[in-house]
């Protein structure tokens, strides 16, 4: 990191979003870098499956960056964008007719949907 870069306050994910719905490509691929793990591995969770939770994850961002001017920061931004994720996978689910299971505590699946 740059001596410039740590003297730059780092910016909130409301101000990233803020400017990313103007315009602001870097603002963007900010929020990007810094969520991008957690919306794979939810959608991982999710599906149990690699390839389909590399896929939903791209969509997720892609849907993020149409819906981006949609965030009016009043609640953290992690949970619209947790909320928006899961959204798109249960969408995901609906599509195919996939049944959505869940692991219990216990680690038995339960069919849920």
């Amino acid at each position: 990191m740059a001596a410039n870069e740590a003297d730059t306050p780092r910016s909130s994910d409301f101000e990233l979003t803020q400017r990313a719905a103007e315009g602001d490509m870097k603002s963007f691929e900010e929020l990007y870098q810094r969520h991008n793990r957690r919306v794979y591995s939810l959608c991982l969770r999710m599906t149990g499956n690699v390839v389909e939770a590399e896929d939903l994850a791209q969509e997720v961002f892609i849907q993020l960056f149409r819906k981006i001017g949609s965030f009016r920061g009043e609640s953290a931004f992690t949970t619209w964008l947790h909320r928006l994720t899961v959204n798109q996978v249960l969408m995901h689910f609906r599509k195919r007719g996939v049944r959505l299971e869940q692991t219990t505590e216990d680690g038995e699946a339960s069919s849920i949907g």
